[in-house]
């Protein structure tokens, strides 16, 4: 993964090892690019488990690009289950947990 591809700014936010790293930043700015290396570093150089990743993006258009461009950057085999709309997220939150408040999982 050849990171001299990226600003001083996205190198920052990819290979940083400190908490969790949020990118706010202005359309075409790449924070997509930004976001799926930090995700294939992790995985690639710190040896991090995809399955403790939580990537989220507000749409389902871009919660698919960020899929597409993180299969290409680790080796075959690895899912990126957790790349999905904060929405999408708390719906299958909600489902695993929600027995806990007396409701099914296939509430409405």
């Amino acid at each position: 993964m050849d990171l001299g591809t990226l600003n001083i700014q996205q190198r920052e936010a990819v290979t940083s090892t400190e908490g969790r790293v949020r990118v706010v930043a202005g359309a075409g700015s790449g924070k997509t690019k930004a976001l799926t290396y930090r995700y294939a570093y992790i995985v690639n150089e710190l040896g991090v488990d995809p399955a403790n990743i939580l990537c989220l993006t507000f749409t389902n258009k871009a919660a698919q690009e960020m899929k597409s461009r993180i299969t290409q950057l680790v080796p075959p085999g690895y899912t990126n289950d957790f790349v999905c709309t904060i929405h999408g997220f708390c719906v299958r939150f909600l489902r695993e947990e929600i027995h806990r408040l007396g409701y099914p999982k296939n509430f409405q």
